[in-house]
């Protein structure tokens, strides 16, 4: 039932920074990765989103999420709320769980959920998370972090990229490779004429397009959209639905631009490029 969703173009990230020889820009995969299932979903170009994370417990697929510093994950609250954080590992720097040879892990040893974070039945309210890892990452060529977006910022009618390890049908088992949708970002007014209508609030944001969708193990996944300097930005954190890929209902997506400097006063420690 639940899938999350999720950039300024800096957040505090420096332009020229080098990393490896590399000008180091949040949201910006190298250009030596860019010259080289979720639902619908079809496979990513290895490292094309190198912040996006992989969360797992007793070795399976949990959550995802985005490096926002080399310190901090940005994620959703539900994937933390009710599970033991200690058990849990990050993947950073991962393509395939299958092979994890040059795959960074680490362990968390904090998670910050937003204070007003409800949930009920159906929903996730106020559903995002600051996981503090207990090493910092290295930036490199599969290790970028994602940028945010601009504090109230909409994205509505623009498409956005989901991408995922997590189920890619209700009944069907996560992906090993890491997947990616295209998704219509919805007006605040298109969301409230779904059939979620009663559910939603302010935070939250919807997005859809026929037959794809977040699903299990997707949930705390950056959801990112494209900017026209060659950044993608964090739109939003996937958060929760009805199913996955139900023509009547839309997927939730935490909106990122809500909470922009929430998510900056607890990752206030980290760096975004070294």
């Amino acid at each position: 039932m639940f899938y999350i969703f999720s950039i300024f173009f800096l957040i505090g990230c420096t332009e020229m920074l080098l990393v490896h020889g590399l000008e180091c820009h949040c949201g910006k995969p190298s250009d030596a990765i860019v010259s080289m299932r979720i639902v619908g979903g079809r496979r990513t170009v290895p490292h094309s989103f190198p912040w996006t994370v992989a969360i797992v417990q007793n070795g399976r697929m949990h959550c995802g999420g985005a490096i926002i510093t080399n310190k901090h994950v940005l994620s959703a609250g539900h994937c933390f709320k009710w599970d033991d954080f200690r058990s849990m590992q990050v993947l950073i720097g991962l393509d395939n769980l299958d092979d994890l040879k040059d795959v960074e892990e680490r362990k968390i040893t904090d998670v910050v959920i937003h204070e007003n974070f409800t949930s009920n039945a159906v929903r996730d309210e106020n559903d995002i998370a600051v996981v503090t890892i207990n090493e910092p990452v290295e930036f490199s060529k599969t290790i970028i972090p994602i940028c945010l977006p601009q504090q109230g910022e909409e994205f509505a009618d623009r498409v956005g990229t989901i991408v995922g390890w997590g189920r890619i049908g209700v009944e069907k088992s996560s992906s090993k490779v890491l997947l990616k949708a295209s998704l219509r970002i919805l007006s605040d007014e298109q969301c409230m004429e779904s059939s979620l209508a009663q559910h939603l609030k302010p935070m939250m944001m919807c997005a859809f397009s026929k037959g794809k969708d977040g699903c299990q193990g997707d949930s705390g996944g950056p959801f990112v959209v494209f900017e026209t300097n060659g950044r993608y930005v964090q739109a939003g954190v996937v958060s929760w639905g009805i199913g996955c890929a139900n023509p009547k209902y839309p997927g939730v997506y935490t909106k990122a631009s809500y909470f922009v400097d929430w998510i900056r006063n607890n990752s206030a420690d980290g760096e975004t490029c070294n």
